[in-house]
């Protein structure tokens, strides 16, 4: 966990130490980006590799459902504070299983996501995560304005 973060969690936190890869894609995005983002998620169930995101634009979302069928961990991030009750969108079992991992940089306080929460969360999964992966970056977009470290491998995949 990054020194000085204060967050909540939901589920197996020692999923926290693990080689963690960010996907992050805009809104809006191309074609072969569909494509790409599902067979990048078949290869990380493949590797067991655990991914870290917010899962909140649509590829994000069919990424997530990709990762469900899978046995590797999985960390979401949200955009607001904990939920006080596990929506059905992140599926109970996995949490049970111990392979979801939701994580808040928010206190509980915060209800509601908006578009400087969004990008705040965004900014927390870069800094946390050992490498990135990009299904698609929308010009002048949210995602364009994040600062990656010059040492993390960042890929983009379309």
């Amino acid at each position: 966990m990054k020194r000085n973060s204060i967050f909540s969690c939901l589920g197996e936190t020692s999923i926290w130490h693990h080689h963690k890869t960010a996907f992050m894609c805009s809104d809006s995005f191309s074609a072969g980006s569909i494509l790409a983002s599902y067979d990048w998620a078949d290869e990380m169930v493949r590797r067991k590799q655990c991914v870290i995101s917010g899962f909140q634009s649509r590829i994000e979302k069919d990424v997530f459902e990709i990762l469900l069928k899978g046995t590797q961990p999985i960390i979401t991030v949200l955009a607001r504070g904990m939920y006080k009750k596990n929506p059905a969108e992140f599926p109970q079992s996995a949490i049970d299983n111990g392979r979801l991992l939701l994580v808040s940089p928010f206190p509980d306080t915060v209800k509601r996501p908006d578009r400087r929460l969004a990008q705040i969360r965004n900014q927390f999964i870069i800094d946390n995560a050992d490498e990135v992966v990009f299904a698609h970056i929308q010009e002048g977009g949210m995602l364009q304005q994040l600062v990656i470290p010059e040492n993390k491998p960042v890929i983009i995949l379309n």
